[in-house]
């Protein structure tokens, strides 16, 4: 999830009437940020004239954020700002800027009172010089409000694409994240978007683009650089942009990439995936693990992984080290325990070892295959000892004291890989 959490107890209070400062609310809120732009906000260009819709062949770049603010990122205003990042920079003949917006907002300064969506509206973004309201025209409105349903995000999207036809899209979903278990989540509705689901969602835009794949699709939200997460979009998406750890709750710093986007509109996917996560990490720094995946690069990946496998299931040494708790526990993890970066893993278990040729030349071919081939762009940079700046790029599954089948078996990627044996295997070599 972003960082931003509400608790339930400043919900409530608040849906009675009370002020949000009768309970307790700096106590409750005092390890959460303020609702700033974001760092590396660059200043807002000169106001222009709004553009017109330029035809297919104009445009070069058309890009789509689904906005789920119906939680506490909503109350606490980062939806509204992150929509006023974009609007420093706004729409132009070469690039659409288009929002899907719901939010779950209060109704004064003082927050007695929460204002529940009444659905949801799509906004074309313009220019302006407004940092504190948003000015862009509602192009349109609908009834249908539950945030967290992925048929929302495919109307929202198609709509897009018919609008705004242009030769390059990407698409970013914005709200929290929980890895393989799932994104986009509306406390209203009480519904979330699963991986699996997800990835039929996109499979369905892929066809709205006449068969060819969205350019980028990003999710500004905590923990979805997952292996298991990526394979299932692998289809769908010539470049996935995540992140291994929690996302802040200002979340991607949208002026600086948008800048960057409207100056080189012939960028294609994989440079504006190094201009989000360049952007990213000068925004965050030591905070920061986004990356960018080539999705091409994925069949092989798994190729590499399951030879991994393959040669640690057979020399007994390396796995009985790679089912160790201790060293699963020391590898480079994420707030979802579960989640373990994938390259700082083989490292740990082939160091434990004295002489296992085999398994540390699969290893090495792993490692390398994921720096050079699969992640474009990482931008984790060690610092202040904390545990998950040794990210390389993509975490991976691996259960703390209970496999849990019904959500991960599920996914595509455990039936093209051996990680769910593997894991399987584990959890009985623990059991011993």
């Amino acid at each position: 999830m972003k960082r931003a959490i509400l608790t339930l107890a400043v919900l409530a209070a608040m849906s009675m009437g009370l002020k949000a400062q009768d309970v307790s609310f700096d106590s409750l809120m005092s390890n959460l940020p303020s609702p700033a732009a974001s760092p590396a906000a660059t200043a807002p260009a000169p106001v222009a004239a709004v553009p017109q819709p330029a035809p297919a062949a104009g445009r070069e770049w058309l890009v789509l954020v689904f906005i789920n603010g119906v939680n506490d990122l909503g109350i606490l205003g980062y939806a509204n700002n992150d929509i006023n990042e974009m609007e420093a920079v706004g729409s132009s003949d070469k690039l659409a800027v288009v929002v899907e917006y719901g939010i779950l907002g209060i109704d004064d300064i003082y927050g007695r009172n929460l204002q529940f969506p009444r659905g949801s509206k799509t906004l074309h973004i313009m220019r302006d010089a407004d940092t504190m309201k948003i000015t862009s025209p509602v192009i349109s409105t609908t009834n249908y409000a539950d945030m967290g349903s992925e048929a929302n995000l495919v109307r929202f999207v198609k709509r897009g694409i018919r609008s705004f036809p242009a030769k390059k899209t990407a698409v970013i979903l914005w709200n929290h994240g929980s890895g393989r278990l799932g994104i986009s989540y509306d406390d209203v509705s009480k519904n979330s978007m699963e991986v699996d689901k997800l990835g039929a969602a996109l499979a369905q835009i892929k066809k709205a683009l006449g068969g060819r794949k969205i350019d980028v699709f990003a999710t500004d939200a905590c923990l979805m650089q997952m292996a298991s997460v990526a394979y299932e979009f692998r289809d769908s998406a010539e470049v996935i942009v995540g992140s291994e750890e929690n996302i802040p709750g200002e979340g991607y710093p949208y002026t600086a990439i948008l800048n960057q986007l409207s100056a080189d509109t012939g960028m294609g996917a994989e440079a504006l995936g190094r201009v989000m996560v360049d952007a990213y990490g000068a925004s965050y720094g030591s905070d920061a693990t986004l990356s960018a995946i080539r999705t091409s690069a994925l069949p092989g990946f798994v190729r590499a992984l399951n030879n991994w496998v393959a040669a640690v299931k057979t020399d007994q040494p390396a796995f009985a080290a790679a089912s160790a708790a201790a060293l699963v526990n020391s590898t480079s993890r994420f707030s979802q325990k579960e989640s373990k970066d994938l390259v700082d893993y083989t490292e740990r278990v082939e160091a434990r070892l004295a002489a296992s040729q085999p398994v540390k030349n699969t290893g090495a071919a792993l490692r390398g295959y994921i720096s050079t081939n699969l992640v474009i762009r990482n931008a984790a940079k060690p610092a202040n000892q904390k545990v998950y700046t040794q990210a390389k790029g993509l975490a991976i599954y691996i259960p703390d004291s209970q496999y849990n089948s019904a959500n991960y078996e599920k996914l595509a990627f455990a039936g093209a890989s051996l990680w769910d044996d593997f894991l399987l295997d584990m959890m009985r070599e623990r059991l011993k």
